[in-house]
């Protein structure tokens, strides 16, 4: 009955240890990389092959945000806290089950963040989701936002 598991973490928080709680970086390394610009051009770009789809102004404007002053610690504790939403999978799961939301469910292939396995999961709790797979890194509107649009506007439209 399950389907959001400490898998859906990619390669950029993989899960460890005996509770399957993902395994975090003390939190200086973690600012350190998480507020670099190499990081957060990755963020962007993943493991997408075709990086001359995305606008450079896309991370380097999100780095300089990133890096203004105060940036660093409420983006470091966001990201630590990060941890409680693996926590509350199993009740989001349960959610799922019981409920039986529609439920459009958009994932990216290049996403380095996120498991490619995890989105035909949620098919598991929700057998009539609507799942789409797309070419993108994390941030689909970077290179996606015409299919975007029209993948919710189908869905938001069959809701009426």
């Amino acid at each position: 009955m399950r389907s959001l598991t400490t898998k859906a973490l990619g390669r950029t928080g993989q899960p460890g240890g005996h509770s399957g709680r993902t395994v975090l970086p003390t939190k200086r390394r973690c600012t350190k990389n998480l507020l670099s610009l190499a990081t957060t051009k990755t963020r962007h770009i993943g493991g997408d092959p075709k990086i001359e789809l995305y606008d450079p102004d896309l991370w380097t404007d999100e780095w300089a945000f990133l890096n203004a002053p105060g940036q660093t610690q409420i983006q470091s504790d966001l990201f630590y806290d990060y941890r409680t939403n693996v926590d509350a999978y199993p009740n989001w799961q349960e959610w799922l089950h019981r409920t039986q939301p529609r439920l459009l469910v958009l994932w990216c292939r290049h996403d380095l963040s996120f498991d490619l396995g995890e989105p035909e999961r949620y098919r598991k709790d929700v057998p009539n989701a609507q799942v789409h797979v797309l070419d993108a890194g994390h941030f689909a509107l970077d290179t996606k936002a015409d299919e975007v649009a029209a993948l919710v506007c189908g869905f938001m439209s069959a809701q009426k």
